[in-house]
């Protein structure tokens, strides 16, 4: 998985805000607020390339058990790649 680049990861008046650019922002209108854990996945999507190595960085860094991490970074993903904002 990668993040797709025409979406940029912000952080506007203490919010960490998802925003489509370039051509994505001709598709896309408006933005996506993201926690802290959301952040995070959204930051190291690329570096980790697989959900197993994701859910391990997040076990690494927050205070979640295994079942939940997985089921999160799943459900995140999956939104994510059906919005276009990551590809397989």
């Amino acid at each position: 998985m990668k993040r797709n680049t025409n979406f940029i990861l912000r952080e506007i008046a203490g919010e960490n805000i998802l925003v489509a650019t370039g051509k994505a922002a001709q598709v896309f209108n408006g933005m996506i607020t993201l926690n802290e854990v959301a952040s995070f996945i959204w930051s190291n999507i690329d570096e980790c390339k697989t959900l197993d190595k994701l859910i391990a960085s997040i076990l690494e860094k927050f205070d979640i058990d295994e079942e939940t991490a997985r089921k999160d970074v799943e459900s995140f993903t999956t939104e994510l790649i059906r919005m276009g904002m990551v590809v397989e």
